[in-house]
């Protein structure tokens, strides 16, 4: 969760009404789902509980907030856009290197120390929570005044050019950069292997930077002089991009700047940048009721979304909304309800005890969990519990399989952690991998859910409680599993067969198909030395995995 910092005056002036600091700490930021941690002098240090929403990270974005909720300013902020006339060339270059960029000028600034500051932060914040440490989204400001148009969005040779980097007066080398500047030091990695790096220039030669590293000290300082500014955002995604690009632009309309647009040549079309025409959604009535448990009119769920700041246009059971381009959180009608809830105040629901008497207890794929894993230890195995977060190459790659269908997540903090894992001997194979100076045989197991697509489903997943067994040691093989199967199944009382089959995991003629009722309900074999080698695993390899929700 981002942390930022804002001076109380600022915020108060940004919203345009006193709002007592005792009463903002307990209250005010809970709209713009912040906790005050602590407060020296003027500044106060907020924690944002939301990293889905880089629009709420800066005194700007937390003042939109209050204003709606104090009533300063309702409805849908409106931003105007104007043509600059500046152009940025992208080059074909750059396909495999950095291919995107998304940029604007902001005209008329006043930067005061608080604007400067505030810059400054939310530069950072977006380009290392949001933007995933500079992978995803690296954000350059510039001086507009010592830019000549139209710029150059190219590639240059790691020895092929030089110039000042921010802070540094001597000529470098983006090369000396990457090995004697701090940030270079900090960031080079995102451009290791690449025979040439992105490289924003303009058409007077002078460098703006090598993104995602540093800007240039000439062009790349903004003080409290400066008053017209260009920014860009450079990535591989516009849907990390756009919103980056819209969150800045907004704040510094709010601070009175005035938002024009670049144009921005890529070698397969035009792109004018920001768009920040409002986004569309709608709720109905009923559903709102709902899921908040609000006894709420129509006209008041309008009220409490005008405070949210949307634009609401009432159809009967329906509320069409116009939202800011600056927000991409809002994937379904409950990131809406939120907003509803927010605004009337969690601290003013009261709790409702059920009107049933109801008792709890143990769900029956719990029984049957807890009593696989009972044999399991009997057995002589050890209990694993390993993570739900895996990527792709542990799944497939890694695995010998070809690339199937999983769920994804959408925002990766990491690209370790990138989908749910489909089935769990990858994850038995990671913590072999893990334990190679542990005593061998050894033998492990988990008893786990995994996530598969289901489109049937709201969700369009479905949970699924597995258990998978695997054994590592110099003796072990196809026959020592088959008997820990067969011992599992006798203990619960229950009947299998084993059925001939192939697997790329497996070793052919080594893998069998398990089955109950006739039904396919699982897998044994021993691991294919690829598999093995992949994992960097020497010893031998036999697992067995099964699907506990279709046995029960």
């Amino acid at each position: 969760m981002p942390t930022i910092e804002v001076n109380y005056q600022d915020l108060q002036t940004l919203v345009g009404e006193h709002i007592p600091l005792d009463v903002l700490q307990e209250e005010g930021i809970l709209y713009a789902k912040g906790e005050i941690e602590e407060i020296e002098g003027e500044v106060l240090k907020v924690d944002i509980k939301d990293t889905n929403r880089p629009d709420l990270w800066s005194a700007e974005g937390i003042a939109r907030e209050l204003q709606g909720r104090y009533g300063t300013k309702k409805g849908l902020p409106a931003y105007a856009v104007k043509p600059s006339g500046l152009t940025v060339k992208v080059s074909p270059k750059l396909k495999n290197i950095r291919p995107l960029t998304v940029c604007a000028v902001v005209k008329k600034l006043n930067i005061t120390p608080d604007v400067l500051s505030q810059m400054i932060q939310l530069q950072e914040k977006i380009s290392v929570t949001f933007g995933r440490n500079r992978k995803e989204v690296a954000i350059g400001v510039y001086d507009l005044h010592k830019i000549k148009g139209p710029i150059k969005f190219t590639s240059v040779k790691p020895d092929g050019i030089r110039f000042a980097p921010l802070e540094f007066n001597q000529k470098m080398t983006p090369a000396e950069i990457l090995k004697k500047h701090p940030k270079g030091l900090e960031y080079g990695g995102l451009l290791k292997g690449l025979k040439e790096y992105p490289l924003f220039i303009d058409s007077a030669g002078e460098v703006l930077s090598i993104p995602p590293i540093i800007n240039s000290n000439h062009t790349g300082k903004i003080s409290t002089a400066t008053g017209d500014i260009f920014i860009e955002c450079s990535g591989f995604n516009f849907k990390f991009l756009v919103p980056a690009l819209n969150t800045i632009v907004a704040a510094l309309a709010d601070r009175g700047g005035q938002i024009q647009s670049v144009r921005v040549d890529y070698p397969d079309g035009v792109r004018h940048t920001p768009d920040l025409r409002p986004k569309k959604t709608k709720v109905n009535v009923d559903y709102v009721k709902e899921v908040s448990g609000l006894k709420l009119s129509r006209g008041q769920i309008c009220e409490l979304l005008e405070e949210a700041r949307y634009e609401t246009r009432p159809k009967g059971k329906s509320i069409e909304l116009l939202y800011s381009a600056y927000r991409q959180d809002i994937m379904h009608p409950r990131d809406v309800i939120e907003d509803v809830i927010i605004s009337y105040g969690y601290n003013r629901i009261k709790p409702v005890f059920p009107k049933l008497v109801t008792t709890g207890g143990v769900s029956d794929i719990e029984k049957f969990s807890d009593a696989v894993t009972d044999v399991m230890i009997g057995l002589g195995f050890q209990e694993t519990l390993s993570y739900m977060l895996t990527n792709k190459n542990a799944l497939f790659g890694r695995m010998n399989l070809p690339e199937g269908d999983v769920v994804e997540i959408e925002n990766i903090v990491s690209s370790n952690w990138s989908v749910f894992r489909n089935w769990l001997i990858p994850a038995n194979m990671e913590f072999l991998a893990k334990n190679k100076h542990r005593t061998y045989p050894q033998n492990i197991f988990e008893v786990g859910d995994i996530i598969t697509p289901d489109r049937a489903m709201e969700t369009k997943t479905r949970d699924r409680r597995r258990i998978a067994a695997s054994s590592s040691g110099a003796r072990t093989g196809y026959e020592y599993m088959a008997s820990v199967l067969d011992a599992l199944f006798s203990s619960l009382g229950l009947e299998y067969q084993l059925v001939p089959a192939r697997h790329p995991t497996f070793i052919t003629g080594r893998v069998a198909e398990i089955r109950y009722n006739r039904k396919s309900v699982g897998i044994l074999g021993e691991i294919h030395p690829k598999v093995l080698n992949s994992w960097d695993i020497e010893n031998p390899v036999v697992s067995f995995e099964i699907d506990l929700g279709k046995i029960l």
